[in-house]
């Protein structure tokens, strides 16, 4: 069921054009249907002409009834699948295999830096679909403002997730898990909120996925944070 509705709210545009493309065709067939019906001289001619434009009004009738119900679906009922439930078209964002000498375990606000890892940042340098906070290797507490630009051609909606890093890689089992997601392109402005203290305090990778209505993304801005004690 997400998946249909997902479907619809991205490919929305093509069913609205192929419901104005039928709505003319049979808007046009049922205006000659009434104007034959109106010169209709003989009983079976105008029986044949009022059938036509019966028909050609029942087809309108549905033309409508399926436009009404895309708008509903793609305005109220997809933004409401949840975030979770929204597929990432991008397979998950390679994180470099090389060994790294693991780091001291997260001891407080005064444990040092995040340890290097191997995270492709070159997501991030695409202006349409970037973060600008929080910042690479980012110490987060308490609730957090993320900000940033997803705003890429035929912007369908974006995502943003977080994965637990263990020693600069994902933790063994770990997976991307959503945060939240929007519908709505943003330029340099906010694209929601995190709560950090639903999660562990300790070491993460932060992503941005940007899609578009053709279920395509750019490579996903990709840094490190540290979520500290509240």
């Amino acid at each position: 069921m997400e998946e249909a509705l997902l479907l619809i709210q991205a490919y929305q545009t093509w069913i609205y054009a192929i419901l104005g493309l039928a709505l003319l065709i049979y808007g046009r067939t049922a205006f000659y249907q009434w104007k034959a019906l109106r010169l209709a001289e003989f009983g079976l001619e105008r029986e044949r002409a009022r059938r036509g434009a019966t028909r050609s009004v029942a087809m309108l009738a549905w033309i409508m009834v399926v436009a009404a119900l895309t708008f509903l679906t793609a305005t109220f009922l997809s933004p409401a699948v949840p975030a979770a439930m929204r597929p990432t078209p991008l397979p998950t964002v390679s994180l470099l295999a090389t060994p790294v000498t693991p780091a001291p375990a997260f001891a407080g606000p005064a444990a040092t830096g995040l340890p290097e890892a191997g995270l492709d940042p070159t997501g991030c340098e695409n202006a349409v679909a970037t973060l600008t906070s929080p910042a690479q290797d980012a110490e987060l507490r308490g609730s957090v403002t993320v900000e940033g630009t997803a705003n890429i051609a035929n912007f369908a909606f974006y995502k943003y997730e977080y994965i637990s890093l263990a020693g600069g890689n994902p933790a063994p089992g770990a997976v991307w898990r959503a945060i939240s997601a929007g519908t709505d392109p943003v330029v340099e402005g906010e694209l929601g909120a995190w709560d950090t203290t639903l999660v562990t305090p300790g070491d993460y990778a932060f992503r941005l996925v940007v899609t578009d209505t053709a279920g395509n993304a750019p490579l996903p801005c990709v840094i490190r944070i540290r979520v500290l004690p509240e």
